[in-house]
């Protein structure tokens, strides 16, 4: 009786170890080292640099957060760790499609790994990538939160959950998409055309308020707006009603986007 109780528990303990193995070979051998850098310089640039130059155009009363005006540069900071998890992303992606090209997918589906460990494996690559850079961004763009920002322990458990349904939703919009896919070129050209749509049609960089009709409809049908108005939420203490909306609207989307990466690399030809 004892040994038939112990199987289950060493099987899943296998399943376990499987997918940590695959996160540590994504880490050390699949992630671009030059890009983790890059992609800590770029936000951080962008927010001393856009953030003091266009907060003299938007004046000293700043950006309203909920009941709270908060200054640009602290409002851009804000959003910027959102859009990385974003750009985080693309690994999962990129993982994939040069594990096909390379013949890599089949041999690991060949060891005891199977697909849905090997999906597991990318998101979770994804998601320590994408908090990891948040917070480097955090600390980096502290002096711009200095005075504004006000986290609670509630706040931080906002903050923490946007980020990991942002890295689970756009890891899987890239795993779709290099399913799809059969060169570099063209997972580039639609990856990098999609991500630019979710960053500039978001409230990454600016409010929605008072943005024309069209385009404040594609504000609020782009995931990314709630993932960083939510993270600003935590960050200043403006957690309502609408917040917990948003993060309601990110899980189904999460959700829904995960199902359709996990179809998709489920359905990949070897």
């Amino acid at each position: 009786m004892d040994t038939l109780i112990n199987i289950p528990s060493r099987q899943d303990e296998f399943k376990v170890n499987s997918v940590f193995l695959l996160l540590y070979r994504n880490l050390v051998a699949s992630v671009d080292k030059v890009f983790l850098i890059w992609q800590v310089v770029f936000p951080v640039i962008y927010i001393f640099i856009a953030g003091y130059s266009y907060s003299a155009l938007i004046g000293e009363e700043g950006v309203q957060v909920g009941d709270a005006g908060v200054p640009y540069p602290a409002y851009l900071a804000a959003g910027m760790i959102g859009f990385n998890v974003m750009n985080s992303s693309t690994v999962a992606g990129s993982i994939i499609w040069n594990d096909k090209k390379h013949g890599m997918f089949q041999q690991i589906l060949v060891m005891p790994f199977a697909r849905m460990q090997y999906i597991v494996g990318n998101i979770l690559t994804i998601m320590l990538m994408g908090l990891a850079s948040a917070g480097l961004i955090l600390i980096a763009g502290s002096p711009t939160l200095v005075g504004t920002a006000d986290v609670s322990l509630l706040g931080s458990l906002y903050i923490l959950y946007a980020l990991l349904a942002g890295a689970i939703f756009f890891g899987s919009i890239t795993i779709i998409i290099s399913t799809r896919l059969k060169t570099s070129e063209g997972f580039n050209v639609i990856v990098n055309s999609v991500f630019l749509f979710f960053s500039f049609a978001s409230s990454a960089f600016y409010p929605s308020e008072g943005v024309p009709g069209a385009l404040g409809t594609a504000f609020y049908l782009n995931p990314l707006t709630y993932i960083v108005d939510v993270t600003r939420a935590g960050i200043f203490n403006q957690i309502t009603m609408f917040t917990n909306i948003e993060v309601g609207i990110i899980t189904a989307a999460s959700a829904g986007a995960f199902f359709l990466a996990t179809m998709s690399l489920m359905k990949l030809k070897i």
